[in-house]
């Protein structure tokens, strides 16, 4: 085979043990393989060279790069548990209490959620010292200390609060949501790991399909959840290759092999 230049992007496909698929990308920026072979030299005598060289233990490193995070990249990589159905969030909003019409909180309307009972806490905000005043849920006919929220969450108190503004905290729930529970003791499971990519043949100009595949591999590395202001966040994720056995797919029990359609 004529030498190539490695150059390509391609995609990402993660199998689980089972020999389904778990993940599938192609907005991956960065796939590393470095295969590394280190010795012990073996010193005696008076020459300044070692007369053997006794191998070590294989130091191959392998990593991705991804510019988005995914559930599924931190049950791989972190052993995060995902789970499907409903997810309860802790909101907070600002806004002026109207005297008649009150204030209607709005992230269950535009999520398309719904109002936990009781969650609900209440303060008026000092707009030049921000001081917070708590205000006390009564169920009807509120003084200026108290007010009252409907199903809905539209809040009301006496009519000498209007036009001053409020914060409010509370709950709110989703049905069709999705968890990632990171314990103290998790541990990710092996997987399959291939990149599918593609070079050019500099000799012809044609188009050469190639794959890397990793037989089994453990995750690790870096999920990144961080949120700064005009950037986005890349999770550098780090497979530790694993001696994975022969197989009927891998009679000969390769560690990885690289294969090119040229």
């Amino acid at each position: 085979m004529e030498p190539i230049v490695f150059d390509g992007v391609g995609t990402v496909q993660i199998y689980g043990p089972d020999g389904k698929l778990k993940y599938l990308d192609d907005k991956i920026t960065k796939v590393t393989l470095q295969l590394q072979f280190d010795w012990q030299k073996v010193m005696g005598g008076d020459s300044g060279y070692a007369f053997h060289y006794t191998a070590q233990d294989l130091a191959d490193k392998a990593s991705i790069e991804i510019p988005r995070f995914s559930n599924i990249l931190a049950e791989i990589f972190q052993g995060a548990e995902s789970e499907k159905g409903t997810v309860y969030f802790d909101e907070t909003e600002q806004g002026f209490l109207d005297a008649a019409s009150g204030y209607t909180i709005k992230a269950p309307a535009k999520f398309k959620g719904a109002l936990v009972a009781a969650s609900d806490k209440v303060y008026l905000k000092d707009i030049e010292t921000g001081e917070l005043t708590e205000l006390t849920r009564v169920a009807s006919t509120p003084t200026a200390e108290q007010y009252v929220i409907t199903a809905d969450g539209n809040i009301k108190s006496d009519a000498s609060n209007g036009n001053k503004l409020i914060a409010v905290t509370y709950k709110w729930s989703k049905e069709k949501g999705t968890r990632s529970g990171l314990s103290g003791i998790r541990r990710p499971k092996p997987f399959k790991f291939v990149h599918r990519f593609s070079l050019a043949d500099d000799r012809t100009g044609n188009e050469v399909p190639c794959q890397l595949t990793i037989w089994k591999a453990l995750g690790g590395g870096t999920t990144d959840v961080s949120q700064e202001r005009k950037k986005a966040t890349s999770n550098t994720l780090a497979l530790e290759i694993m001696d994975p056995g022969i197989s009927p797919d891998n009679p000969d029990g390769y560690a990885a092999e690289l294969i090119f359609g040229i």
